[in-house]
């Protein structure tokens, strides 16, 4: 049981596993210098940019100079103006021409820091087309696509953008950042390792790195940049996060607990992340510090759930703490402060009922499952314990007549449990009856229930079990039936 247990207990609750939640860099277009960097891009490259004619070339000084004194909106309409004047002149004397795809570029450039996203993306285009193999217009188009989340179209500028020539490190890094929502991590580690090697001091870029190998389960790796992550920014709690995801998947359950400890310390954990350190000191035999957590986790939560408090209270009890158990559940009753609904009760005390049976208390057992049927006579959960109830009775009663009754009504609240829908309940029902039969040798009336169970959920002691009581079945109906044969021919010789 401890193994399966331990697996439910550790992915039940909210933590981040290898790559799920991919982490999005920080907002490129509030950073001022990338904002400086991406709107005053010109002075081109003839290789990969286009040339420019010399009142071109005398226009994108004064542009200049509007953008280093912070003059954006003016730049545009001086830019305007000049488009205009160069391809529809309003001086008879000059000819018309076209203008070049660098200033085309400049403007798109212009229309996307005032936020004209669809001004901005025709204008790139209209310069691709013009000159094809622009970088920095590829460039500055992924931009758009990022900042419109279209990762698939940035992913295909930024890409033409590399073969052309282009190697900053901002490029990779949101290259690597598509190739991880592609999930195609290895592609992902390649472009964010480039630009780490480039920029390794930036944050987005090591987190990005250590996501993709996450992705991979190149856990070590991971674990170790996190590492120099979280000695820079101590107080990201989502870094702590992932590195705890990091060590859980190499089974190092204490260190990750340290690293929930640590948020707790630091009041950044949430109600999920105590839950999940309640949980790691479960799974390490530690009862008492699982209870802290739980009880912190029941204080952190804004909206009390008694459902998801109460799961921590089955968690103690099925690990063989009761006692834990029933000091949460007062805990819970406590702070639900007795605004229960009536479902919210009947769960309480059904957890209640399973302290009870596991702390050997039976009278209370009892008590607690006799009230709950008075109250839902109908709930498949009751009338599936109190089955259990009566048939733990009749196991241990001497006296015969008692003992059938234990055993004829165990099997009465059984048989209605077992033909509800909740699968949980026609589970368990099924594989108690089984069982009540089998303890009772009326092997073939087991045989229906158990392969129901088994129909429900397998596994593969309960397989196991199964053949065996199929074997004894087997040999009863053979029994009977050589009874049946006898029994026929004495009656053929008394005729």
């Amino acid at each position: 049981m401890r193994p399966i247990l331990s697996t439910i207990l550790l992915f039940a609750v909210s933590v981040p596993s290898f790559g799920e939640r991919i982490i999005p860099p920080g907002n490129l277009f509030r950073d001022p210098q990338f904002v400086r960097e991406f709107v005053g891009s010109y002075g081109f490259h003839s290789e990969i940019e286009p040339k420019v004619t010399a009142a071109e070339s005398r226009e994108l000084v004064k542009i200049r100079e509007m953008f280093e004194k912070g003059q954006f909106s003016a730049a545009e309409k001086e830019l305007s103006r000049f488009i205009k004047d160069v391809e529809a002149p309003s001086d008879p004397a000059k000819q018309p021409a076209k203008i070049s795809a660098a200033m085309v570029f400049v403007l798109g450039n212009l229309y996307f820091s005032s936020e004209r996203t669809d001004e901005a993306r025709r204008a790139f285009l209209e310069a691709l087309r013009r000159f094809p193999k622009f970088r920095r217009a590829h460039v500055n188009l992924g931009y758009l696509y990022v900042s419109m989340e279209d990762f698939d179209k940035a992913m295909h500028h930024f890409q033409q953008a590399v073969s052309l020539g282009e190697g900053s490190p901002r490029v990779f890094g949101l290259l690597g950042y598509c190739y991880l929502l592609k999930q195609n991590p290895l592609a992902a580690e390649n472009a964010y390792r480039q630009a780490y090697l480039l920029d390794p001091e930036s944050k987005d870029w090591k987190l990005g790195l250590s996501q993709a190998l996450m992705q991979q389960e190149k856990l070590e790796e991971a674990t170790a940049i996190l590492d120099t992550l979280i000695d820079a920014y101590p107080e990201d709690k989502q870094l702590w996060l992932q590195q705890t995801s990091a060590l859980l998947g190499q089974e190092k359950k204490m260190e990750a607990a340290v690293n929930l400890e640590v948020l707790r310390m630091k009041g950044l954990a949430d109600e999920s992340n105590l839950t999940l350190l309640g949980n790691l000191y479960m799974d390490q035999g530690e009862p008492q510090l699982a209870l802290f957590a739980y009880l912190a986790a029941m204080e952190k939560s804004e909206a009390f759930d008694i459902g998801k408090a109460l799961k921590s209270a089955k968690i103690l009890n099925d690990y063989g703490y009761p006692e834990k158990a029933e000091a949460f559940v007062r805990k819970v009753r406590s702070r639900a402060g007795g605004d229960f609904s009536e479902s919210d009760r009947t769960e309480l005390e059904l957890v209640e009922v399973k302290i009870a049976r596991s702390a050997g208390e039976m009278e209370r057992v009892g008590e607690l499952l006799e009230d709950l049927v008075d109250r839902d006579p109908s709930n498949g959960e009751v009338l599936l314990e109190l089955g259990k109830h009566y048939s733990t009775l009749a196991k241990s009663e001497q006296d015969d007549a008692k003992r059938e009754q234990w055993s004829s009504d165990a099997k009465t609240r059984l048989q209605m449990a077992a033909d509800m829908a909740d699968k949980d309940v026609v589970y368990g029902a099924s594989l108690a009856l089984g069982q009540l039969f089998v303890r009772e040798q009326q092997y073939l009336k087991a045989m229906p229930y158990l392969d129901r169970a088994k129909e429900v959920r397998s596994s593969d002691d309960l397989v196991s079990y199964v053949n065996k009581v199929k074997r004894a079945a087997d040999r009863q109906q053979q029994r009977n039936e050589r009874e049946q044969d006898e029994r026929a021919a004495k009656a053929d010789k008394t005729s």
